[in-house]
């Protein structure tokens, strides 16, 4: 499990070609950022993130905002709600990922994540956070 500082520095290294976002407030309003070193592994480099709403074809998931973390070895999905003492974490293995779809409307953006049992798509994102994660997901599409 990587250090809390690990994570920090891996997060500002990618926003260095954004000095518009200061991650002290990115940390403080975005409350999965805060335990991503319980969740990922050592060896794990984070790659790409964006924050949304999801849903789940098979399963009900919690509404509220969730955090899709990309790294070297997989998607991650992380809620971590204020009003609640544990958090949601549903990893995805690139092996296991059929096909992954973007979609960008006027003030939104869409992902849809398809496994073989599920699909899950991730909604409202803002045009921004879109933009910033959509390049790191050239791989994938």
């Amino acid at each position: 499990m990587p250090s809390e500082e690990t994570i920090v520095s891996q997060i500002k290294d990618l926003l260095s070609n954004h000095p518009n976002i200061n991650i002290d407030i990115l940390f403080l309003y975005v409350p999965e950022f805060k335990i991503l070193h319980n969740i990922i592994e050592e060896d794990e480099i984070i790659q790409g993130y964006c924050i949304g709403l999801l849903e789940g074809s098979k399963e009900k998931l919690s509404p509220g905002k969730w955090l899709v973390l990309l790294t070297n070895k997989r998607f991650h999905l992380v809620q971590n709600p204020i009003m609640r003492s544990s958090h949601q974490h549903i990893p995805l293995e690139f092996s296991n990922i059929k096909k992954i779809t973007t979609k960008l409307g006027w003030f939104f953006g869409q992902i849809q994540f398809v496994t073989p049992d599920n699909t899950i798509r991730m909604l409202q994102i803002g045009r921004k956070d879109y933009s910033f994660f959509l390049p790191y997901l050239k791989d994938f599409l």
